[in-house]
């Protein structure tokens, strides 16, 4: 089979469109795309057109139509299984919220059917708690999983919660009616918690990532000892957490090739702007 694909193919200019919108937040209009690809404005239309019903271009309406990757391709960005770059772009948000608080802090993932931890930041004491990386995160035990499935569809919970829940400590919940109604909590008070529901006397507070027009797959938690972490100095680290998770959204932001190109020198340009 030959896999060469011709450089004025229809795929290829589908491709070079997506190219061309991806490094701008605002997008471009459709004349700039005419400029920019060098191609007729009826054949950018109708590349445009196949795009959008795909989910693959967004458009932005105002006083000049806008055009700008879309959900679809955003979303295998993110769930693409390579988190070398996510390790690389947040560790050093986390180190900051672990010296801040002094407890433990890290990022987890989901990737369509499980909650993940990615990376993990300790603070510089003489006992901490860490979070190993790639540790499934049950969604009915953790704050991460929580905070990431409240904003997930009901097509997706519903598989979730059907299955055997394991309990892990007393604590633990399995009831799929107090589990759904914990989530709804979680969505407006936006932050969700883990009160040594997975690990006996370890208490997690941890926040969702919010991307424009991507759905929730990444959380930031913050952990350690129960009473150090949900009891003492709570509001604080809420609001440390919070900040963290802002943070990463405005990082997790940048696009395309350039996320897997980024040094820790333009990380701490981008955190400090």
């Amino acid at each position: 089979m030959n896999s060469f694909v011709p450089k004025d193919s229809p795929l290829e200019r589908y491709i070079a469109i997506m190219e061309a919108v991806a490094p701008f937040a605002e997008g471009l209009t459709a004349a700039e795309l005419e400029m920019v690809l060098d191609l007729p404005k009826t054949t950018v239309n109708r590349l445009l057109n196949v795009l959008i019903n795909s989910g693959m271009i967004a458009t932005q309406n105002g006083r000049n139509r806008t055009f700008k990757l879309g959900e679809r391709i955003l979303k295998l960005l993110h769930t693409s299984p390579d988190t070398g770059w996510l390790v690389t772009l947040a560790q050093r948000p986390l180190q900051l919220l672990a010296d801040r608080t002094g407890q433990s802090a890290f990022i987890s993932k989901f990737d369509g059917k499980e909650v993940r931890s990615v990376t993990c930041a300790a603070p510089d004491t003489p006992v901490r708690t860490y979070v190993m990386p790639g540790v499934a995160m049950p969604i009915h035990a953790t704050a991460t999983g929580k905070a990431i499935m409240a904003f997930q569809t009901p097509e997706i919970l519903k598989p979730i919660f059907s299955q055997q829940l394991d309990q892990f400590t007393e604590h633990t919940k399995t009831d799929p009616q107090t589990l759904t109604e914990e989530l709804e909590a979680v969505r407006k008070r936006g932050y969700a918690l883990d009160l040594a529901e997975h690990v006996s006397g370890l208490g997690t507070i941890a926040f969702p990532v919010h991307l424009p027009r991507t759905p929730v797959i990444y959380a930031v938690g913050l952990t350690g000892p129960y009473r150090q972490v949900i009891e003492n100095n709570f509001e604080a680290h809420c609001e440390a957490i919070g900040d963290t998770a802002q943070r990463l959204a405005k990082l997790l932001q940048i696009r395309g090739a350039g996320l897997h190109d980024l040094s820790i020198g333009s990380l701490e340009n981008i955190h400090s702007g």
